[in-house]
C-alpha cells in the first residue's frame, strides 16, 4: 500500500520525506488484492507472455523467500518479529521493485479488483480466503473495505495536489545503503505516523505468506492463518487512518473509529514541543558542565 509524503502535504517537521520509506513497490488498495488474484489466474493458464511469466516467477520467488520465512513463526510475537525483519531487509524492497514495474507496465489491467466505494457487502478476497480458511473471512472482509477506502482517500489527496507534484509520486527503490525503517527513529516523524507507515509496510510483506501457502511453499496451523488475517485487517486500518488524515477525506466511523484517527496538526505541535524540550535539556546540560547521565556508583 503506497503512502507518499512529500513537502507540503504534511506540516513541517513531518514533511521531511528523507526520513520516510522511499518505496512501497507492491500496488496498493484494491491493486494489491488484484495482483494476487491475477497471479493465480496465470497459474491455471497454459500460455503466458514473457512478461506474465516473469511476473509469476518473481512473485513465486518473493513468496518463497519472504512469505515462507514468515510462515515459520512459532507464536504471535515471533510472527510480528519475522514480518518486521522482512520489511527491514533492503533486499525485500529491491525484490519488490520488479513487481511494481510489471503492474505499471499493464500486467495488472486497469480497474481489476476494484471495489465499490462505501460497499458494505459481505465480500472477501477469494484467493486469500482459499489460503487462510473460512475463519479468516471477517478479517479479510475488513481488509477489503479498508484498502478500498484507503485508495479512495489517496485519490482525493492526489486530486488536491498540483499536477507537477502528483505526477512526481512514483515510488523508487530504496538505495542499498538505506535503512527502510529509518523513519521509526526519526525525530521528525511522530510515533503515530511512524506506526501507520510501519503497518502499511507490514501488509506488503504479510500478504506474501498466504501467497506462499497457495504456491505450497509452506504450511500454517489454524492459529497462524487467523493471526495473519487479523494482522492484515488491523494493519490496513492503521494505514487508512494515515490516508484519511493526509487527504482530509470523510471516512465512516464504521470503518475508522474516532479514537483511531490521526490529528496531524496536533502531532506536529507535539513533535515541535518534544524536539524543543530535548534541545533545551542538552543546552542546559552542556552549560552546567555536569554529565547528562551521572554514574550510579
Amino acid at each position: 500500500m503506497p503512502v507518499f509524503v512529500t513537502d507540503g502535504i504534511l506540516p513541517a517537521p513531518m514533511s521531511t520525506s528523507a526520513a520516510l520509506p522511499s518505496a512501497f513497490s507492491l500496488p496498493g488498495g484494491a491493486g494489491l488484492l488484484a495482483l494476487v488474484e491475477r497471479v493465480f489466474s496465470l497459474v491455471a493458464r497454459e500460455r503466458m507472455t514473457p512478461q506474465e511469466r516473469a511476473l509469476l516467477e518473481q512473485i513465486h520467488e518473493l513468496s518463497g523467500s519472504f512469505g515462507g520465512y514468515i510462515l515459520e513463526a512459532e507464536d504471535r510475537d515471533d510472527l510480528i518479529n519475522r514480518i518486521d525483519a522482512v520489511i527491514g531487509d533492503p533486499r525485500f524492497h529491491e525484490a519488490q521493485q520488479f513487481v511494481g514495474e510489471s503492474t505499471r507496465d499493464g500486467l495488472l489491467p486497469e480497474g481489476e479488483g476494484g471495489f465499490a466505494e462505501g460497499s458494505n457487502e459481505e465480500v472477501s478476497p477469494a484467493v486469500l480466503v482459499q489460503a487462510l480458511g473460512p475463519a479468516s473471512v471477517p478479517f479479510l472482509h475488513n481488509l477489503h473495505l479498508n484498502l478500498a477506502e484507503t485508495m479512495r482517500c489517496l485519490g482525493h489527496l492526489m486530486e488536491k495536489m498540483p499536477p507537477d507534484i502528483a505526477g512526481s509520486l512514483t515510488p523508487d527503490a530504496p538505495n542499498k545503503s538505506e535503512d527502510p525503517l529509518a523513519f521509526i527513529n526519526s525525530p521528525s516523524v511522530p510515533v503515530p505516523v511512524a506506526e501507520a507507515l510501519l503497518a502499511s509496510l507490514r501488509i506488503c510483506a504479510l500478504v506474501l505468506a498466504p501467497v506462499a501457502l497457495l504456491f505450497k511453499q509452506g504450511a500454517a496451523e489454524p492459529w497462524l492463518k487467523l493471526a495473519i488475517a487479523e494482522l492484515l485487517a488491523s494493519s490496513s486500518r492503521r494505514g487508512l487512518a494515515l490516508a484519511a488524515a493526509m487527504s482530509g477525506a470523510e471516512v465512516s466511523v464504521d470503518l475508522l473509529p474516532t479514537d483511531e484517527r490521526l490529528d496531524l496538526t496536533g502531532l506536529e505541535q507535539h513533535s515541535k514541543a518534544v524536539q524543543l524540550a530535548y534541545a533545551r535539556f542538552n543546552m542546559a546540560a552542556e552549560r552546567s558542565g555536569e554529565p547528562v547521565y551521572p554514574s550510579s556508583s
